[in-house]
């Protein structure tokens, strides 16, 4: 499949919704036809900038379809995203306005299952950062609170984890190897002496 990429510094995965800005005349193309047929977009996962301000491009990405479009300040078009796959690029060429076009194979998503109660602290914790920052929370007014596939894919968004491992994260055939990531990294450490 052949998907138009916009080259962001984020993560998004399967589910997970982003207000865009969209100014550039190649990206103000690439929406308008993707508002034309099914196919929509891709976004192309981008390595931290080196000195010069370049950063390459990752080879996992999302498709995304967008969900909301609306006028800015000063006339921007903005519009809202929400990802649909995990695509690997497979080829890249440029077009004579920059856009990139790519050649992707899609993923399958990650299944649903069930959070365990060890993994229940994964949902409790980023109810509350859905409570703390609002605009999460509108841009997902359908939270799956028990599903251990959504809740793993929201975490993968907003933790600053370094873009090389949620490349590896987001790569593999299931959640579980992300989920057990983050319980390490958001359960708290037993203090000396106490039990585990």
């Amino acid at each position: 499949m052949k998907l138009a990429l916009l080259p962001l510094t984020l993560h998004l995965l399967p589910e997970g919704r982003v207000p865009l800005r969209i100014f550039e005349p190649k990206y103000v193309r690439m929406v308008a036809e993707a508002g034309q047929n099914e196919r929509g977009f891709g976004i192309g996962m981008l390595e931290e900038p080196d000195d010069s301000g370049k950063g390459d491009l990752y080879m996992l990405g999302s498709r995304v379809k967008i969900v909301d479009f609306y006028t800015l300040e000063g006339g921007l078009l903005g519009i809202t995203v929400e990802a649909t796959e995990r695509f690997r690029i497979r080829e890249l060429e440029r077009e004579a306005d920059g856009l990139l076009q790519a050649e992707v194979e899609l993923l399958d998503n990650w299944r649903s299952c069930s959070l365990s109660p060890v993994e229940q602290i994964l949902s409790d914790k980023l109810q509350e950062v859905f409570t703390e920052y609002p605009e999460l929370a509108e841009l997902h007014p359908d939270p799956r609170w028990q599903d251990a596939a959504w809740i793993t894919q929201r975490w993968l968004e907003v933790l600053p984890i370094k873009n090389d491992y949620t490349q590896l994260l987001m790569s593999e055939p299931s959640c579980r190897r992300a989920l057990t990531f983050l319980l390490s990294m958001i359960t708290p450490d037993p203090q000396p002496g106490q039990r585990h």
